[in-house]
């Protein structure tokens, strides 16, 4: 897996990096393997400084995508494997919301209410905060990219921000509620079967003129951080994406999914299957 070198801290504003500053990041290879690095078991404290709108019908997964001819690569730097982060408090309102949410994610791949299930999705995420990384904390990134060769980034964005429901499934997620597109300030729960079942929330900030979708997540979710997507012209009619995903452990249950199974490969072979399926979506037949 090749490097990719680029200024991170300048494009992620939750942390407390000087702006400008370059993240060196390590090749994939250097990521330490879950059976000899997973953290144990334990609490660490970082002590740092409208109405609901009528569901729209929902895309059914598709198998996760194979290999992809758009130059899918990524390289990783900071701090791995992630570890818990933030006060005792923190972490014990982060795993509460883990259980809670787990549990309702079981009854909805089990049982999928549907229309009620995306009822209780909105009521849920209603009353979730943020939860950026913390500044000053170790954090772990990640520096996804790939290419749309004679595909302009201004199409790019809009087939990315109008097709959540096709490009998650082809990772097997599914949207709670349901979005027929991505819209500013949106709040959704992505639903993994598992297992274990996932509800992991996470509220999205759209730049139309930058061309930049800003994912962060919410109180509950397994991790907490944040997924820029930039959508930048190479310069021969084409598209590069860059994705910089910054993330840390919310609970004692990061310690847990990591010693248990291989929670990041999960989340590499998400964004490999994202891009991949907007690359089959949009190039040149």
């Amino acid at each position: 897996m090749s490097r990719i070198d680029s200024p991170l801290s300048g494009l992620l504003p939750d942390l407390a990096a000087p702006e400008g500053a370059s993240l060196p990041l390590a090749p994939r290879a250097e990521v330490p393997s879950r059976a000899s690095a997973a953290p144990a078991n334990s609490v660490e404290v970082f002590r740092g400084t409208g109405g609901p709108a009528p569901a729209p019908t929902r895309a059914p997964p598709v198998a996760p995508r194979a290999r992809e001819g758009n130059g899918f690569d990524f390289g990783v730097g900071g701090a791995f494997p992630p570890k818990p982060t933030g006060s005792l408090m923190e972490q014990l309102k982060q795993g509460a919301r883990l259980l809670e949410q787990t549990q309702v994610a079981a009854f909805s791949v089990t049982l999928d209410k549907g229309p009620a299930m995306d009822a209780y999705a909105r009521t849920l995420l209603a009353g979730l905060d943020p939860s950026p990384p913390i500044a000053g904390a170790p954090t772990a990134l990640t520096d996804y990219t790939s290419t749309l060769p004679g595909v302009s980034a201004k199409e790019a964005f809009e087939a990315f921000v109008s097709n959540p429901e096709l490009l998650f499934g082809a990772a097997g997620i599914s949207l709670r509620p349901a979005a027929s597109a991505l819209t500013d300030g949106a709040r959704l729960f992505l639903e993994e079967a598992g297992p274990p079942p996932v509800w992991a929330p996470i509220t999205v900030k759209l730049n139309e003129t930058e061309r930049v979708v800003h994912i962060t997540t919410l109180d509950g979710h397994p991790l907490r951080g944040t997924n820029q997507f930039v959508f930048d012209d190479d310069g021969g009619g084409g598209t590069r994406i860059r994705q910089y995903s910054a993330f840390q452990g919310s609970s004692p249950a990061t310690s847990v999914g990591l010693a248990l199974m291989d929670p990041i490969e999960r989340q590499h072979d998400i964004w490999r299957s994202v891009h991949g399926q907007l690359h089959e979506m949009l190039r040149p037949r």
